[in-house]
């Protein structure tokens, strides 16, 4: 856990979309953390479809995309989800940034799960997505256009 404060794991984010729309997923995704009993998780900056901004001395780039992927591999519904969503402020529900692996494999360059599935089993759980399996919190969502997307 405390690896995941060092500079080297941090991407900035636009405020409200941080307090915002990404804090939503964040919840949802620990709530399926619970629920599941163990996620396999992978979180990070899109920079290869350009940045929003640089900023400070040392121009840190600042994206234009986040992705979170999650694969679930306990019985009896093992699956996979993954979100692509612009760092900005959204009043769009989670489930409109749900996307396959596999699409977030191809914007990133990055194969997340190389050695965890059985071939077969990875191209059948990263090519598609059921958001019916990843129960999303509708009192996140209404907190989140009420109050987490307008803090200052």
């Amino acid at each position: 856990m405390s690896e995941t404060f060092y500079m080297s794991n941090i991407s900035p984010q636009i405020r409200n979309f941080n307090s915002g729309i990404w804090r939503e997923l964040e919840e949802n995704t620990r709530y399926w953390a619970n629920k599941f009993g163990e996620l396999y998780i992978v979180t990070g900056p899109v920079l290869s479809r350009g940045i929003r901004d640089q900023i400070g001395d040392n121009e840190v780039s600042v994206p234009d995309e986040f992705y979170k992927v999650l694969l679930d591999l306990t019985d009896p519904e093992i699956k996979a989800i993954a979100f692509l969503i612009p760092n900005e402020v959204s009043d769009r529900p989670i489930s409109d940034f749900a996307v396959s692996i596999d699409q977030v494999e191809s914007i990133t360059g990055i194969d997340f799960y190389p050695n965890l599935l059985e071939d077969g089993l990875e191209e059948e759980l990263e090519a598609d997505f059921n958001t019916d399996l990843w129960p999303l919190s509708d009192s996140k969502y209404r907190l989140r256009l009420e109050k987490w997307n307008k803090q200052k």
